[in-house]
């Protein structure tokens, strides 16, 4: 028997006290962008997500930034909107960094080479997923190594 991956069992956990009348947080800026094939629409339903457990004490403790390990976390980045759960610590400077890479892809390949090689960031690609890949990535038990082989697979095609 195989155990599902401790995101989804959140996500579950969440979608449960959700059905069950919990409400969610409200949004109050104007919806954002699309990501990774996700909807501004569904962003905020995982921004929603993602605080309600926060307010409920089920999010795990953010400690040192996962991309420059420097600085506290004070947020968490998530590259596939399809799975809410599948998150990262990230402190705002390297969070605001990984958003803007679609912008610069330049500066975006200068500050990978300040990270680590092995270091998750370096799987992000400096262009956006499509929808149907993102959901197909989402689905795999190990997202995150879907997500490196996708990128090393599409790096070794261009």
């Amino acid at each position: 028997m195989s155990m599902l991956p401790a995101d989804i069992v959140l996500d579950r956990k969440i979608d449960m006290l959700i059905e069950g009348g919990h409400p969610l947080p409200r949004w109050g800026w104007p919806e954002p962008a699309p990501y990774n094939g996700a909807t501004g629409t569904e962003r905020v339903r995982v921004w929603q997500k993602n605080h309600l457990a926060w307010r409920v004490g089920l999010m795990p403790e953010r400690s040192v930034c996962s991309v420059c390990e420097k600085r506290d976390a004070e947020q968490w980045h998530g590259e596939l909107y399809f799975r809410p759960f599948a998150l990262m610590p990230i402190c705002r400077s390297c969070h605001a960094r990984v958003h803007r890479r679609f912008r610069s892809p330049a500066r975006w390949g200068e500050f990978l080479l300040t990270i680590k090689a092995d270091n998750w960031v370096q799987t992000l690609l400096p262009e956006q997923l499509s929808r149907d890949t993102a959901i197909k990535l989402s689905n795999e038990p190990d997202w995150l190594g879907a997500l490196s082989a996708f990128a090393a697979a599409r790096q070794a095609d261009q």
